[in-house]
């Protein structure tokens, strides 16, 4: 399989980057999360470097399915790195990673990863390095028009992951017909409930935003938590621990269709059965 960028995925930058005004009533785009790279401890070394094996593997694997399934755009909801201290390795394998996706990633910080003093955001210039990435930092949540898609999209940087802190805080409600995408890190809370655990995310706000689809990180699940007309999911980690048959390991392919019936089709893939034939491969 080639790497280099095809005709649409040439297209869909200059389309992406320069602001040419297409719009689009369809949009096809990868959702993952809680990627972890370079783990920071599980177990003994030896699990630990096998997991680590598997993290780079799903990663890139992530990678290979938004240019095999050509989607406009991939989003990464959080936890990119597993924690604020990774490896110069690491951190190159994230930007080779980044540009070769070829498209537009939208990306948000988690709790492993946030932006607290000590952040890698802060050591890092991400998006300097990446010119395909749009990374939403802003702690009070930014909101991004690409009129080529006929998308809007929010995102809030997560500084320190606490009750206090709410992912979707700030969230406004949706204006005019554009697709509306919102990223958001933290745990999915019914209305009512005391926030018990860090970064909660209500159902209420979910529903109450009117928004098309809210992509969700911190459950390493694939898990529906879609409220009234708002589609929400939690793609879950596309990387799992070795030799178990856990939720985790998938990612969500998403068809935003439009038309007489305005919809979001989820698609949950499977990404161990490649990650292990990778891993095999390269045995």
């Amino acid at each position: 399989m080639g790497y280099g960028l095809s005709p649409r995925a040439v297209e869909r930058l200059i389309l992406a980057w320069e602001g040419t005004n297409v719009t689009r009533d369809s949009l096809k785009i990868l959702h993952t999360a809680d990627v972890h790279l370079d783990l920071d401890g599980y177990g003994s070394d030896l699990h630990t470097r096998r997991y680590s094996d598997i993290i780079h593997q799903a990663f890139h694997t992530v990678i290979d399915v938004a240019i095999q399934e050509d989607v406009d755009l991939l989003l990464i909801a959080g936890d990119l790195f597993d924690s604020n201290r990774p490896s110069a390795a690491a951190v190159d394998v994230a930007i080779h990673e980044l540009r070769r996706a070829g498209r537009p990633v939208i990306m948000i910080p988690g709790n492993h990863d946030c932006l607290n003093s000590a952040s890698i955001y802060h050591q890092v210039n991400l998006p300097a390095a990446c010119g395909n990435l749009l990374f939403m930092s802003h702690p009070q949540g930014e909101l991004h028009r690409l009129p080529e898609y006929n998308l809007v999209l929010w995102g809030r940087g997560m500084v320190e992951h606490d009750p206090a802190y709410h992912p979707l805080g700030g969230l406004p409600r949706r204006q005019g017909d554009a697709w509306h995408i919102a990223l958001g890190h933290g745990f999915f809370t019914e209305d009512g409930q005391p926030a018990q655990r860090s970064s909660p995310i209500y159902a209420g706000e979910i529903r109450d935003s009117a928004w098309d689809y809210i992509a969700l990180g911190h459950c390493h699940a694939f898990v529906d938590v879609s409220q009234g007309p708002v589609t929400a999911y939690y793609s879950g980690a596309p990387s799992f621990f070795p030799g178990t048959e856990g939720a985790d390991g998938h990612v969500a392919l998403l068809h935003f269709m439009a038309g007489a019936e305005r919809r979001v089709d989820v698609t949950r893939l499977d990404l161990r059965p490649l990650v292990y034939a990778a891993l095999e491969k390269r045995a």
